[in-house]
């Protein structure tokens, strides 16, 4: 997979340092210089930073709010993040000095699975103003850059929606598996298979951290969008966390969101052991939700969605030597417009770094 992942690496990498070249007087074949700089580089220069694995439900322990199964009702993802150990030519090119000091890269591939359903998952034709029953099965590619003070995040993200996705089979066989929870029957509505490609970009902010009693505290501002057949919005955030010994990143790893690919373990901080509590608050500007708004190209159940939307998160992030371990509960508003209240569900993050 890794292999088959390098078209997109390079593409990545090339959106980023296209604006570079462009301003760059030194070159006058643009191209040209991009075609030399990537020759320089190759697949085989990466090294394994990272291996994480995220698991959201909304009906499990982890969600210790709800426990019910309905509308974003399950997502898991396996996430393999990368040292790309760029020549320092391509360094310069993508983090130009004076805007980036010390610049530090990272790249990311992940497969994740995102499951959706009607609340009244035992029937076998729920009402038509409910959330759709639909599925994605994506791959997650991304290029991140990063300074002290600032990160940057682009990805890729290439898959499938509706029956093609396996969300039908993967609910199925978790409830069959537990004797108490209900047989989802509403399966027979879901979205049509689409092919989904989704563009999203954030940028990030980290402002210095504070200190006392020996408490470290810290803000991360913000802002981003995504851009594609799956959605089309903007959003922003801010997330404050304290703890001990915090690590050199820009926030907790999310399934729906992203983690910071740009560091390892030798930037979580001093010692063996880190701890940390956070709190986010966001707002979502949303265009276009497919799992809400319906596919793209065939007819397929639909509701009517809501233009804004507010996120709430509360977590925790603990890391001992090469393993950590987060956990969050996360609140939603209402995102369609028959939707009697807002949702929450829980999140469970367990990684390993492999150049502790």
């Amino acid at each position: 997979m890794i292999d088959r992942a390098k078209p997109l690496c390079l593409a990545l990498i090339a959106l980023f340092s296209a604006n570079t070249f462009a301003q760059d007087e030194q070159h006058d074949d643009p191209l040209g210089a991009i075609v030399e700089t990537e020759e320089s580089w190759s697949i085989s220069d990466l090294s394994l930073r990272d291996v994480t694995l995220y698991w959201d439900n909304d009906g499990t322990f982890v969600n210790l709010i709800d426990n019910t199964d309905r509308y974003y009702t399950n997502g898991s993802g396996l996430e393999f993040s990368f040292d790309p150990n760029l020549p320092a030519s391509l360094q310069d090119r993508l983090a130009p000095a004076g805007d980036w000091e010390n610049p530090r890269f990272g790249l990311g591939l992940a497969l994740k699975q995102r499951i959706y359903t009607s609340q009244y998952i035992s029937q076998t034709n729920p009402p038509a103003d409910d959330h759709p029953y639909g599925g994605y099965l994506y791959l997650a590619f991304s290029f991140q850059r990063a300074d002290d003070h600032k990160h940057d995040h682009l990805g890729l993200d290439l898959g499938v929606v509706g029956e093609w996705s396996q969300a039908e089979a993967v609910q199925k066989f978790v409830h069959n598996a537990y004797p108490d929870q209900d047989d989802p029957q509403g399966w027979n509505t879901q979205l049509a298979n689409e092919l989904a490609i989704n563009f999203n970009y954030e940028r990030t902010w980290k402002t210095e951290k504070a200190e006392l009693w020996g408490v470290e505290m810290e803000m991360l501002p913000a802002v981003g969008f995504e851009l594609g057949n799956v959605a089309i919005m903007a959003h922003g955030k801010a997330t404050m966390r304290l703890g001990y010994n915090l690590p050199d990143d820009f926030g907790p790893a999310s399934l729906l969101g992203h983690k910071d690919h740009t560091v390892g373990a030798s930037d979580w901080g001093e010692g063996d052991f880190s701890f940390y509590v956070y709190a986010m608050g966001g707002l979502d500007a949303v265009g276009r939700d497919i799992f809400l708004d319906g596919n793209t190209f065939a007819t397929s159940r639909s509701t009517d969605s809501e233009p804004l939307i507010g996120r709430t998160s509360i977590g925790v992030v603990m890391r001992y030597k090469c393993g950590y371990v987060g956990w969050s509960q996360t609140f939603i508003t209402q995102r369609f417009e028959s939707q009697p209240d807002g949702q929450s569900y829980g999140s469970l993050v367990l990684g390993c770094s492999f150049d502790y």
